[in-house]
């Protein structure tokens, strides 16, 4: 049971509030101008004739459920009590209102969605079981009190079971499919939401592996480097000053020795810049068949990084104000990468399905500005993701290198925000 209907498995489904409530209001008012059909039918055809409801009262039975339905996916379990008590009012006080088809829709179609769309799944299977209760006491109230089966009783016996019991039977089948298949289908539309959410994320943790092996491998080649040159520029800046300082010593006492360390300390710095330019042009042709060592991602590479992570399931608005262009490499490269990391956390760390990125660039001189980039999500904590924070460390320490300031805080809905402010100046 708990497997069946998602129990423990720490995962809600996102949910776009906006787009849900307008895409509901647009199913609430098909449902209204079906159900006042199917009202005016069962009407025509005289099956609520008898009803000691009035028409007024009768259109306010089927208002409330389509109502309802608006909020049946912001709402979903609030939606499925409502129509438990709706049934129930219904085979109390007009139970000749019970068989018009827009009811029985309704009732199902909300258990349906209850089942796909709750956040509280142990919730979602108590009230399918509610639901199971209310219909089964709405089905044995119509057979044992108000002896709906009795005109069966006149029926001839045509084959192993009389009328009566067959009609039971159908009445109990018909239940118990449209329950089971109602149920099953809303969760398994839960679990297929949920499998897919976790594709995408294990897509972006690959994407994420791969970065930092990316940067590992870019800290490990820089340590090579830093390396090789300190073997190179440090011996031989270390030898040319012994040399200086012995011709220092010896220029008055003996010109000839002090010539010779002169020397000698010329074909050192000659050695040491032919090491150097060695090195360098081993590096530039590394860089020449690789093509992957291209130009750093900037300011001009925020569309392809925000069309990445919409490609994953992540909606992103992007508002940006001032000229873009005249923010310098370094500081673009900054905000990139700040933008990057942000992103990735609310993919990896938050329920959020939306996030608001506004980027605001101002001239405050000749080659100086300020840069001020912000990023909010619509979402709350995940559970039991939390990170080890070297991600905030990293967007920290970069707003630092460009004499900014980094902001982490929770928005009024809940949500999680980052806000980084970088300048430049002509010095």
């Amino acid at each position: 049971m708990a497997r069946f209907f998602g129990i423990g498995y720490g995962w809600d489904r996102p949910l776009q509030r906006r787009r849900a409530l307008r895409w509901d209001l647009v199913v609430a008012l098909c449902y209204a101008a079906g159900a006042l059909l199917s009202l005016e039918t069962s009407r025509s055809l005289g099956a609520i004739t008898d009803s000691d409801l009035s028409r007024g009262w009768q259109y306010l039975w089927i208002a409330v459920p389509a109502l309802s339905l608006v909020v049946r996916r912001v709402l979903p379990l609030y939606t499925l009590a409502l129509a438990c008590a709706h049934l129930a009012l219904t085979a109390w006080l007009a139970p000749e209102l019970s068989g018009v088809f827009a009811a029985q829709f309704y009732y199902f179609f909300v258990l349906f969605t209850a089942v796909a769309w709750s956040h509280d799944r142990r919730l979602a299977a108590v009230m399918s079981i509610v639901f199971a209760a209310v219909t089964s006491t709405w089905v044995l109230a119509e057979v044992l009190v108000r002896d709906t089966l009795d005109p069966f009783d006149r029926l001839p016996d045509t084959g192993p079971f009389s009328p009566t019991v067959a009609a039971a039977i159908s009445i109990a089948l018909t239940s118990a499919t449209l329950f089971c298949s109602t149920v099953g289908a809303g969760a398994l539309t839960w679990r297929a939401a949920f499998r897919a959410a976790r594709s995408r994320e294990q897509a972006l943790t690959i994407v994420d592996q791969a970065d930092r092996l990316s940067e590992q491998a870019v800290t490990s080649e820089r340590l090579r480097i830093a390396r090789e040159l300190h073997d190179v520029v440090g011996h031989h800046v270390a030898v040319i000053g012994i040399q200086t300082a012995a011709a220092r010593r010896t220029f008055e006492v003996s010109p000839e020795q002090a010539t010779t360390a002169m020397l000698q300390s010329e074909e050192t710095a000659r050695s040491a810049t032919r090491d150097l330019r060695l090195i360098l042009t081993a590096l530039r042709g590394r860089d020449d068949h690789h093509d992957a060592a291209g130009p750093q991602p900037g300011l001009s590479s925020i569309d392809e990084t925000i069309e990445s992570f919409e490609q994953l399931g992540l909606t992103v608005e992007l508002k940006d104000t001032g000229d873009l262009e005249s923010v310098p490499m370094a500081v673009g490269l900054a905000l990139h990468r700040i933008l990057q990391e942000s992103l990735t956390n609310v993919r990896r760390h938050s329920t959020a399905d939306h996030v608001d990125v506004r980027l605001d660039v101002t001239s405050t001189g000749p080659d100086a500005g300020t840069a001020s980039l912000t990023v909010g999500d619509n979402g709350r904590p995940r559970g039991g993701t939390s990170g080890s924070q070297v991600g905030l460390v990293g967007m920290r320490e970069r707003a630092l290198l460009h004499h900014g300031t980094l902001r982490t805080s929770t928005t009024a809905t809940g949500g999680f925000e980052v806000a980084v402010n970088l300048e430049w100046g002509a010095e």
